[in-house]
C-alpha cells in the first residue's frame, strides 16, 4: 500500500524579495547550464538552480537574456556584478 505522508513545504526562501531573479543571478554566477530571461516582471529560467539561503547576489538590469553551455560558455547581455549594492 503507498500512502503520501508528504506535507505542503513552504517557499525556499521566503524572506527573499524577488527569488526567481535571485535564482537567475545564481545560475549566472556558479555558470549553470540553462537559458535565462528576465524582462520587468518575467522570469524564466530553464536549467539552472535555486540560490543558497545565504546567497546574496542579485542582477541589477530590468531586461536580460542569457545562455549557459555545458564547458562553462556563457553568452549574456548582462555585464554588471551580482554583489549587492549599498544604498
Amino acid at each position: 500500500m503507498l500512502t503520501d505522508d508528504s506535507q505542503p513545504q513552504p517557499a525556499a526562501h521566503p524572506d527573499s524579495p524577488d527569488l526567481p531573479l535571485k535564482a537567475i543571478a545564481y545560475s549566472l554566477d556558479c555558470l549553470i547550464p540553462g537559458f535565462y530571461l528576465w524582462l520587468g516582471p518575467i522570469k524564466l529560467r530553464l536549467g539552472g538552480s535555486l540560490p543558497e539561503k545565504d546567497y546574496p547576489g542579485t542582477i541589477h538590469s530590468d531586461a536580460g537574456v542569457a545562455i549557459v553551455l555545458p564547458g562553462y560558455r556563457i553568452f549574456s547581455t548582462y555585464q554588471g556584478d551580482y554583489d549587492p549594492r549599498q544604498t
